[in-house]
């Protein structure tokens, strides 16, 4: 499946770093900067290690893999999904019934919600870049040529985006309710609030490079198992927790690194 080691990933700007924008950005509210970043960290990853055996993740992750291989035939399954493509249905449609997919087939709430958003989300940017890739070159963009004849290489985009929408969002929720646990005043976490927007892109850039490490071996799980076939259970299952078990070690990485 891939597992070349990147070595140390690159980064714009360390993740204590970012922390430490955020700690004075709010005016000494917080006040421990490597407790903060590493206890976000932590809990990301602890939430990592449980999610590849959640049933709504992986049908949230599933979802994402019938568009990619749509043109052959349900197998069974949580990739058993019509996906409809023919009737060229809009990226709301899409996400629409990735919500009901998803809902049908959860376990924990909190895992298939943010699953299902990470998954909508990759929905929304995949079409966007296609649809303007495919505007230059055909007029007759639509659903099917947007998610249509994926490859690996298109494949390994979509699950990073995915893993790294993911990503972003824990690190949003943790660094917000530890913060929240000092800033305790009203006014504190009105604060809290506009850092958090303020240092929204500097958070989304750090999950895209942490999830840049799903790369090495997307491609190559695409080529074997979902080339010209729909990927098992199992299948789809091994590829996640290899996914986030990677995430984690990155994770772990950064925090030891500091």
């Amino acid at each position: 499946m891939g597992h070349e080691r990147l070595g140390i990933l690159p980064r714009r700007r360390p993740w204590n770093d970012i922390v430490s924008h955020i700690r004075i950005a709010l005016e000494g509210n917080v006040s421990d900067t490597e407790s903060l970043a590493s206890h976000t960290l932590k809990e990301v990853s602890d939430r990592f290690r449980r999610f590849p055996q959640d049933t709504g993740v992986q049908a949230a992750f599933a979802y994402l893999v019938a568009l990619s291989t749509s043109e052959y035939p349900a197998n069974g399954g949580l990739t058993d999904i019509n996906t409809k493509l023919q009737d060229n249905p809009s990226p709301v449609r899409i996400t629409a019934d990735l919500a009901k997919w998803v809902d049908s087939n959860r376990a924990s709430p909190e895992y298939a919600e943010l699953a299902c958003r990470a998954a909508a989300d990759t929905i929304a940017k995949w079409s966007r870049e296609k649809s303007a890739q495919n505007l230059l070159f055909d007029s007759n963009e639509n659903a099917q040529s947007i998610w249509g004849n994926s490859d690996g290489r298109s494949f390994c985009t979509i699950a990073r985006t995915f893993f790294a929408k993911i990503t972003e969002r824990y690190i949003r929720y943790f660094i917000e309710r530890s913060a929240s646990a000092e800033a305790t005043s009203i006014k504190a976490r009105q604060q809290l609030q506009k850092v958090l927007t303020n240092h929204i892109d500097e958070i989304s850039q750090h999950a895209f490079e942490t999830a840049k490490i799903t790369q090495s071996f997307a491609a190559g799980w695409f080529n074997k198992y979902a080339k010209d076939r729909r990927p098992s259970d199992t299948e789809i299952s091994g590829f996640l927790s290899h996914a986030f078990g990677k995430l984690q070690e990155e994770l772990t990485r950064e925090d030891i690194s500091k």
